[in-house]
Formats: structure tokens, sequence, C-alpha cells
């Protein structure tokens, strides 16, 4: 009898604790995330930039992210930038959910002085499910052009912090295609949260083109004694390339990290493709970082 009674207590005294650690997590989960560190900078022009190059990357929001001072509210963030050859790029935006939650996000686009030009909110993006091909997430497809929008930030507004949504769930959506009978599934409550997954998926649709005309000689040359040097006068190219700088440091831990990730899961190809990419955009310790992970 007294065995027993032990036992009872014991159970009784477990079950307590279960309680209070639940109570616990339920009131952190309440609690609306917010940024206490500073803001990396006091203007756009001073963000670092990732060259949107190649055919898709994905980009890791967290703690290790930039800090934005944005007029809804200070957020982790990604900016991007157009490549110095395209005119006009189309970018399909995935904030993706994971687990139990996703970043909302906002997207401002900039023109050359990095002023912006439109602001797109977390209501302007549509809602995809998960199947076998991609995993749920908040989509929208925007176009950048070089010369009114060749920059753009993704960051989270704090008004949406610490909210839920509900979304329909993976079974659910399988039957409703299928015409099966609606299981009995629980639909998951997802939860804005202060970092999360983006994936950017881009193709150009217009390159900046170049004309160089056939040299001529200038009227004077022609006139002038056979004997003397003619002047050559070449037509201006219609475009120009901006000259790509040395690339930031933010910009040069981005390429190593994907290539890193790239090697260890044995995707050669796109690790290679990640090293052009990087080479090309004025990368120096790319190269070093592949060799070194695959000897």
């Amino acid at each position: 009898m007294q065995i027993i009674k032990k036992r009872t207590v014991l159970i009784m005294a477990l079950l307590g604790i279960m309680g209070c650690s639940n109570t616990d997590t339920v009131s952190t989960n309440n609690v609306s995330p917010m940024i206490n560190q500073a803001a990396c900078c006091s203007s756009y022009s001073q963000f670092s930039w990732i060259p949107l190059q190649g055919t898709d990357i994905s980009v890791a929001i967290n703690a290790q992210s930039q800090i934005g001072q944005f007029p809804d509210g200070k957020s982790y963030f990604a900016a991007f930038s157009l490549p110095s050859h395209v005119e006009q790029m189309q970018v399909k935006l995935d904030s993706i959910i994971r687990k139990d939650q996703v970043f909302a996000p906002t997207v401002i686009l900039l023109n050359a002085n990095f002023q912006p030009v439109k602001t797109i909110d977390l209501k302007d993006f549509t809602l995809t499910s998960s199947n076998l091909l991609q995993r749920a997430a908040y989509q929208k497809t925007i176009m950048m052009t070089a010369t009114k929008t060749p920059y753009m930030i993704v960051y989270s507004s704090e008004k949406y912090r610490g909210d839920t949504i509900t979304i329909p769930h993976p079974e659910r959506i399988r039957a409703e295609e299928l015409g099966l009978p609606r299981p009995i599934v629980t639909d998951p409550e997802i939860k804005y949260a202060l970092t999360g997954q983006l994936h950017l998926a881009f193709k150009p649709t217009q390159l900046k083109s170049y004309q160089v005309s056939t040299p001529a000689l200038a009227p004077q040359a022609i006139i002038a004694d056979s004997s003397v040097t003619p002047k050559v006068v070449a037509k201006a190219p219609t475009a120009v390339a901006v000259a790509s700088s040395a690339m930031l440091p933010e910009t040069e831990a981005f390429y190593n990290q994907q290539i890193t990730s790239a090697i260890k899961q044995k995707n050669i190809k796109k690790a290679l493709q990640l090293l052009d990419e990087a080479k090309r955009a004025g990368s120096t310790s790319a190269e070093a970082v592949f060799v070194d992970l695959v000897q």
C-alpha cells in the first residue's frame, strides 16, 4: 500500500512539472519577438547587396542577418541587386513555411539612388500549398528593371510578428484534389516569426545591349597630308556596363556558405555554378573554399 501511495505522489509531481513546462511554452509563444540590437545602417545605400546571379538562390534570415530600421519597425532583412548586364529581370520570391512558423515578407523596390519606389505588403503575396515538388510558402513574382528598380529589400513588418495564420493541412488539400473523403486532421497554425527562409528563382527577360560602330576618319584627317596619322572617331556605345567593384564581405560570405552547402549535399554541379558566379562578381576567396572542400 505504501509503495502504491509513493508511486501516486511521484506521478502527480511529474504531471505538475509537465503542466508548468507547457504553461511556460505557451506564454513564450504569445510574446511578439522584437529586435533589441541597433540597425546596421543609417540609409539604404549602406546596405550590403546580394547580386542576382545564376538562376536561383536560397537565403536564411537569422540572427546573423543584417538589421534594418524600416518605416514599420526594425527587422532582419536580405537585400538584392540586379547584375550590371541585366536590364530587366523576373524574380519569383518564396518565403517558405518551416514547421510552424514563417517570415512574413514585405518588399521594398528602390531606384538607382536607393530611393523607395514601390512597397509590396504581405497581403499582396499568395499563400501556396505544399506538394511533392515544393513546400508551402508566401509567394510573389516581381519585375525588377535597371532603369527604375535595380534594388530589392525583403524584410518583415513588426505589425505581423507574433500573429498566427491557419493553413489547410496537406492531407486535406490532397483529398480535395483527388475527390476523396475529407481526412480527420487538424489544420496547422503558423506563426509569423522573426526569422525564416527565402528562396528566389529568377531569369533575365531583357539584357543590356552594346553597339560599337566601325571607326571612321574625321574630315580634317582626310583633307590633311596622307603621311599624317588620321584621327579616329568611334561612336559611343548605346549602353555602358558598370565595372564590378570589389565584392562586399557579406556577399563573399554568402557565396562561400552556398558553395559549402552544395558540396556537403554532394551537388558538385551547383557548387561549380556558384563558384563561377562568385568569381564573375569579384570574389577572391570562393575558389579557395571550393578547392579545400573537394580535396
